[in-house]
């Protein structure tokens, strides 16, 4: 009996939608909020090309695995791309995160991410990128920094 128990719950588990599996240990409400809430400063920082912000969130340690394929960006070059956006004179229209999940150990916070933007070009077409993210987010004094980040795009 034991094992025909055992082997139910196994069954169970193999065939329950990833939907209703736990992710492991969650941050809090009011931590979700402020992690959600700094990451769409980060991103809105760097398409308004507003560099004090951004660096108010981004610390020097940054690592950054842009959609397009690109090198690994610092801080540094990833605000020399964000110039080079502005410069380009598209401008930010739409940005959504439809999917987040996020696990917290200790001082470190991983949220996985989906992201729909829209920019409209100087010719006033519009470009819609959709994608995934892996970001990282680290306390240090009682505030959280955004330490790196991996973007992909999965169509448009």
């Amino acid at each position: 009996m034991r094992a025909l128990v055992m082997a139910v719950a196994l069954l169970a588990t193999a065939v329950s939608p990833v939907a209703a599996q736990s992710y492991g240990p969650a941050p809090d409400a009011a931590t979700t909020r402020e992690i959600l809430s700094l990451r769409e400063a980060a991103w809105r920082a760097w398409f308004s090309k507003d560099t004090a912000a951004f660096m108010r969130v981004v610390p020097d340690e940054l690592i950054a695995l842009g959609w397009d394929g690109g090198p690994w960006s610092d801080r540094a070059q990833t605000i020399g791309q964000m110039r080079e956006f502005a410069a380009g004179g598209s401008t930010l229209v739409t940005l959504e995160f439809p999917r987040n999940v996020l696990q917290q150990y200790g001082d470190a916070i991983i949220l996985y991410t989906s992201f729909r933007l829209v920019l409209k070009g100087t010719n006033g077409a519009m470009q819609e990128t959709t994608g995934r993210g892996t970001e990282i987010f680290v306390r240090r004094k009682g505030r959280w920094v955004h330490t790196g980040w991996h973007l992909d795009a999965v169509g448009s």
